[in-house]
């Protein structure tokens, strides 16, 4: 295992070991988001809204089938699972704003229920690890006599 791949994974079990049940938002109420951008078809996106002052750290964990072949990502994924559908990104670095993330698949996703994702991470205070589920677009409502 390279010394990179050591430290993502030793970053993550610490994570995973500190977790426990919380509200997705700190420091003066704002809070890290994620909402789909496209989640059908092979190509999947979507959004993070960071805030100021922004995580030390985001996971992004994206569930997509079993056994589904992840052409790209951007950025590129730090591990896929094929046999559990379980692709997961660890990003530093985080500034103000928002993270746009893309896949592309070789099997299209045809409806919402077939992916779904998570975000996961700890304030610059080193206050509890929160937790948020992305989101899908909200479906737009016909105008009536159209």
């Amino acid at each position: 295992m390279s010394s990179n791949h050591f430290r993502i994974a030793t970053l993550l079990c610490c994570l995973f070991l500190l977790a426990f049940p919380c509200h997705s938002s700190f420091g003066r109420g704002q809070e890290v988001s994620a909402r789909y951008t496209q989640p059908r078809g092979t190509e999947i996106s979507w959004g993070i809204s960071i805030p100021s002052p922004p995580p030390s750290a985001v996971i992004v964990i994206q569930f997509i089938p079993a056994g589904t072949v992840i052409k790209k990502s951007s950025p590129v994924y730090n591990s896929y699972d094929a046999a559990t559908g379980t692709a997961k990104w660890l990003v530093t670095d985080v500034l103000p704003g928002r993270i746009n993330m893309s896949m592309e698949l070789d099997t299209p996703i045809r409806k919402k229920g077939e992916i779904h994702g998570k975000i996961i991470f700890q304030d610059q205070s080193a206050q509890p690890i929160a937790e948020g589920f992305m989101t899908f677009p909200k479906k737009k409502k016909a105008i009536e006599g159209c």
